[in-house]
């Protein structure tokens, strides 16, 4: 009988540890679970106008989530990329080359041409608070499209569409030029205004009570 009760007590000690080591597992797993991260949601965006797809081929050249270069052809007036990460710091670039077309003169004596490039990200600070910022090729994206004669569409491709930014650990950005190999080299300007934080979360499809 003693080396019975002896046997069971044993098996009891190695079933008590066992249940011990898989809660103690679980928990470890919940406290992993409510861990929080800083996270972002990362974009870049170009927009044209209609004319700008009958006179010039359009490839969006941008920086995807892994920081690599890549490239879109653009058949539609808007292109949007966006994708979430909590690697920081990170960069956001995004650079529409035009290249014209043979016959782009030949149709119409004017053409209402806009281009506007794109590259913004909303922040979201684990304890609490979010925070939008961009940076554009243009003072005002909401402008209406320029008048360009046909003659001078070609060089009105060549103009720098360049645009990008940089976010530290923090969240804090501020533009950078990213070189795509064959952009001039230009940088967006960041538009502090209220009606340019409205047309910006309206991308992450947000609305404009985020910017008051």
């Amino acid at each position: 009988m003693k080396k019975k009760n002896a046997l069971w007590m044993l098996a009891a000690i190695l079933f008590c540890g066992l249940t011990a080591g898989v809660l103690s597992a679980c928990g470890d797993d919940d406290d992993k679970a409510d861990e929080k991260q800083d996270s972002m949601e990362a974009m870049c965006h170009v927009l044209v106008s209609e004319d700008v797809l009958k006179v010039a081929d359009v490839t969006v050249h941008y920086l995807d989530a892994k920081g690599q270069q890549a490239s879109e052809r653009m058949t539609t007036t808007e292109w949007k990329k966006t994708w979430k990460t909590t690697t920081l710091p990170a960069r956001i670039g995004v650079w529409p080359q035009l290249t014209p077309k043979t016959d782009a003169a030949s149709s119409q004596d004017s053409y209402q041409l806009k281009v506007v490039a794109t590259a913004g990200y909303l922040f979201h600070a684990a304890e609490g608070g979010d925070w939008a910022n961009g940076w554009v090729n243009v003072k005002d994206p909401n402008a209406e499209p320029e008048n360009v004669a046909a003659a001078d569409v070609q060089k009105w491709c060549n103009r720098g569409t360049t645009v990008g930014c940089k976010i530290d650990a923090e969240g804090m950005g501020e533009p950078v030029v990213v070189d795509f190999g064959g952009n001039d080299g230009e940088e967006g300007e960041h538009e502090p205004y209220n009606g340019f934080c409205i047309w910006l979360v309206s991308l992450f499809g947000l609305g404009p009570d985020y910017c008051t």
